[in-house]
């Protein structure tokens, strides 16, 4: 295809509201760095890194994304060569080695590697018309667990579960039978239960309990007198493992309907909320815009994500479909969990939303990945093999 084919034909609704989400989350970087000498240069660095995702993914719009699919595998080796070697060659950041770090930047192979699983996945599903047990789904499980796996060791937990629902969302696009992706969750469950008492370490435990007793606490903040032990135990906790959800919990709440209006946030200008430009920047959406802030957001990302199935739905060749469906799931999933951490619903774990978050790594891994699914709906290729995928 001419260059100019291919830009009348890029889903340019798409393009718009992935500024838009860019967009958002740079001003709520900008809020949450205010007056924060130690990390004011992040909104600067937020907007390099979002102009060099749009430009990478525009130029990558010339270059016809079937060669993705050769180059596949390549990708992933090198992607498991560079989390494997994380424990060697990786400083120790807050009790974890995730990044490798270089001289005025670092790389977080973590968040490329969910792209490029995805890509892994469509390139070995993409075959496959009603897939059986072992080749739909054991294989598959295999592709996504060895990332996972390597992810959960640097350790974090919040990243390596993204993996589980791109795997079961492709499968089922390609045809996997739903009583198999149903066994398979169950063993998930069963394997989640386990890694509770044998895998994970002491402090995500702690979370994880911490998390379980807060909804408890409603009553002693009400009534202190009834359990003074218990409320005792309460406070330590605020100030111990529970401060950074329940600082966020507070923000989030305190926002109400309409918010305390832009960079006005106590928690966030007061500086109780830590993280907040990173793991806790949907607590500073609802500070200070409030619960319909946070609504507008959620929109945008679900507009995202129905955009990508849509152009799922519309691509009949079947690499391209699988891509559109695991990034559409990756994006999601995480955008879900990343709110769902800042409002306490879930156990507090560090995993950044897509677009809104501060990040190199994570911003120009989710660019790349969208500038892939505009190239998808820029070229329409002609299939006419039957189709066996949903």
């Amino acid at each position: 295809m001419r260059p100019q084919e291919v830009l009348a034909n890029v889903p340019w609704w798409l393009v718009l509201v992935t500024a838009a989400l860019g967009l958002v989350g740079l001003a709520f970087i900008h809020s949450a760095t205010l007056d924060r000498p130690d990390v004011s240069e992040q909104y600067g660095k937020q907007a390099l890194f979002l102009a060099c995702g749009f430009g990478l993914s525009f130029l990558l719009l010339f270059v016809p994304y079937g060669r993705t699919l050769r180059i596949a595998w390549l990708l992933y080796g090198a992607v498991l060569v560079a989390l494997a070697l994380l424990p060697w060659f990786a400083p120790m950041i807050n009790g974890a080695r995730r990044w490798y770090t270089f001289p005025g930047f670092s790389v977080q192979p973590s968040e490329f590697a969910k792209p490029i699983v995805v890509v892994a996945l469509a390139a070995l599903l993409r075959f496959k018309t009603r897939s059986t047990t072992f080749e739909g789904l054991f294989v598959p499980m295999l592709v996504a667990a060895i990332p996972a796996l390597l992810v959960l060791r640097q350790p974090d937990l919040g990243s390596s579960l993204v993996f589980w629902p791109v795997l079961l969302a492709m499968c089922w696009a390609a045809g996997a039978p739903t009583r198999g992706l149903l066994a398979v969750l169950g063993i998930g469950m069963v394997g989640a239960v386990l890694a509770y008492f044998f895998v994970i370490h002491g402090y995500q435990k702690v979370r994880i309990d911490t998390w379980a007793a807060h909804y408890q606490w409603s009553e002693l903040l009400a009534n202190p007198s009834l359990d003074r032990e218990a409320h005792a135990e309460m406070l330590q906790l605020q100030r111990g493992p529970a401060y950074q959800p329940w600082q966020a919990l507070i923000a989030m709440g305190a926002g109400g309907w309409l918010g305390h209006g832009y960079a006005q946030g106590p928690q966030n200008r007061y500086d109780f909320l830590p993280y907040r430009s990173e793991d806790y920047v949907f607590a500073v959406v609802g500070e200070e815009t409030g619960l319909l802030g946070c609504a507008a957001v959620l929109l945008l990302v679900a507009c995202l994500v129905f955009g990508l199935l849509a152009l799922a739905l519309r691509t009949r060749e079947r690499f391209g479909r699988l891509v559109c469906v695991g990034i559409a799931t990756w994006i999601g999933f995480q955008s879900l969990m990343h709110a769902a951490v800042n409002s306490w619903m879930i156990p507090s774990t560090g995993v950044p939303m897509p677009f809104l978050s501060y990040g190199g790594s994570s911003t120009l891994a989710v660019m790349l990945s969208m500038g892939l699914c505009w190239n998808i709906g820029a070229r329409r290729e002609v299939v006419i093999a039957p189709d066996g995928y949903r």
